[in-house]
């Protein structure tokens, strides 16, 4: 596909990664990751071993993210280490890969954000590789595939709409790392699912002026199209 292979420019490496971050500080508490080699036609041919690992936090975990993810405050202070520490291990886990770094949805950004602000002393030029090479997959996911009610999907949802295998254990960061990876094959392999969600898209899209939306629905039912068709759609609309 002509658009993964602008925004991936080259880059043969691809890390899925996933952060959960803490209540009201919003800090990172865990980090979930796994690499994925592309071929020359950006298919995934291999890929790593996953990563994990939890971050110690000044703050508490606070309740509606302990439910969510069974991590408490005790939990990280058994297993947790320092943030300094947990992006050394990432950074280790990245190796000499160029990579490029894509996660679901801006909040995760938000919290390396925040981390990193709360944590002065850290690697800030392996901070700033990871904010350069970052991308949202969802927001561009988006533009291709939506919901019933024109919203963007989770990546459950989403991982749905292919009917791809999920991993179990949601809300483990290793877990949506591998299904965001899962999701992203998915949409470059499974072309007729993209294609049908993609017009069922630009039928719903706002941003389609009304007349094209008419052109799209009669090509939908087979049905013959001219461009004397499309005028009456433009004059419909001007009425």
């Amino acid at each position: 596909m002509k658009e993964i292979k602008n925004i991936l420019n080259d880059f043969k490496v691809i890390v899925f990664f996933d952060f959960e971050g803490s209540q009201f500080s919003q800090e990172i508490i865990a980090i979930g990751a796994i690499k994925a080699y592309l071929d020359n036609k950006n298919f995934i041919k291999k890929t790593s071993r996953p990563f994990k690992t939890y971050i110690k936090i000044n703050t508490c975990v606070g309740p509606f993210i302990e439910k969510l993810t069974g991590i408490n405050d005790d939990f990280l202070n058994q297993h947790g280490i320092s943030f300094n520490e947990a992006m050394l291990k990432f950074k280790h886990f990245i190796g000499n890969d160029q990579a490029k770094f894509f996660h679901y949805g801006s909040f995760d950004m938000h919290l390396l954000h925040n981390s990193t602000h709360e944590n002065l002393d850290c690697d800030i030029d392996f901070i700033r590789e990871i904010e350069k090479n970052s991308f949202d997959f969802a927001k561009f996911f988006s533009r291709y595939v939506k919901s019933n009610m024109n919203t963007n999907l989770s990546l459950i949802d989403a991982l749905k709409v292919f009917h791809t295998n999920i991993e179990e254990n949601l809300h483990d960061p290793q877990t949506d790392a591998i299904n965001l990876m899962h999701l992203y094959d998915s949409f470059l392999t499974k072309k007729g699912i993209l294609r049908d969600e993609y017009i069922k898209t630009l039928k719903k899209s706002p941003a389609i002026p009304n007349a094209y939306r008419k052109v799209i629905k009669k090509l939908e039912s087979n049905e013959k199209v001219t461009y004397k068709d499309f005028i009456t759609y433009i004059d419909e609309d001007l009425r």
